[in-house]
């Protein structure tokens, strides 16, 4: 039976890629974005998870799967930190996360349940230097993820996927030449970055986690950083 799946920020380049897998295995993706996409199969609501939700009146009654892709990577000093730097990583991180499961939920709880996976840090669990403003705003996402997989089971199952740097547009900056790809390599035990499609392959998995019995998870995709030395 063809699946409803809900993609918050599809215009990343992981939410595409997952947007990708879903549309090839012929279920339905339901993308929002905060910019305009041209969506050749699915349907398309641009939103800021942050504003107006209304649009969401309109999704199916059922939602089998929700992804939600928003992310930043903000890497500062403490001494260079404001705390409109923290509040703006917890408004895209978490409050967004927040605001998208509590208009949808009656959709997540319908019908045989949903999957819930939300996209966490290597740095919520690894101290990295500069990284106090995402560390805080993905591990609150993470804890949120964990109450709420508690919250709603068995009806919902919620997990987290947690990256280390990956190849996108959003980490342009730290991988902006050649020396900078090597040392970000070099400090990954699988000597490699992130891939978008490899991680979306993780991510489209456990939009079936309900399924494969897992839940209230944090999955490390993070080439062994964050367990190995």
């Amino acid at each position: 039976m063809q699946k409803n799946i809900l993609v918050i920020g599809g215009g990343s380049s992981i939410g595409k890629e997952v947007i990708s897998l879903i549309q090839k295995a012929g279920d339905n993706p339901i993308i929002t974005s905060r910019s305009e996409m041209a969506i050749q199969n699915g349907d398309f609501f641009q939103l800021d998870p942050n504003e107006d939700l209304s649009q969401l009146d309109a999704l199916p009654e059922s939602i089998d799967g929700l992804l939600y892709c928003p992310g930043s990577i903000s890497l500062k000093s403490l001494q260079r930190m404001d705390i409109s730097d923290i509040q703006e990583d917890m408004r895209i991180n978490f409050e967004g996360a927040f605001n998208i499961v509590k208009k949808v939920l009656p959709n997540l709880k319908k019908d045989d349940g949903a999957s819930v996976v939300f996209i966490s840090s290597v740095a919520a669990t690894s101290g990295m230097t500069f990284h106090t403003s995402i560390s805080a705003s993905k591990s609150a996402l993470e804890g949120f993820a964990r109450s709420l997989a508690a919250e709603l089971a068995p009806r919902v199952a919620v997990n987290c996927v947690a990256p280390s740097l990956t190849d996108t547009p959003l980490a342009a900056n730290l991988l902006s030449d050649e020396k900078r790809i090597k040392a970000s390599e070099e400090r990954h035990p699988l000597n490699a970055i992130g891939n978008p499609k490899a991680l979306a392959g993780v991510i489209y998995g456990l939009l079936s986690a309900k399924e494969n019995w897992i839940t209230g998870q944090t999955i490390s995709v993070d080439g062994g950083l964050s367990t190995l030395r």
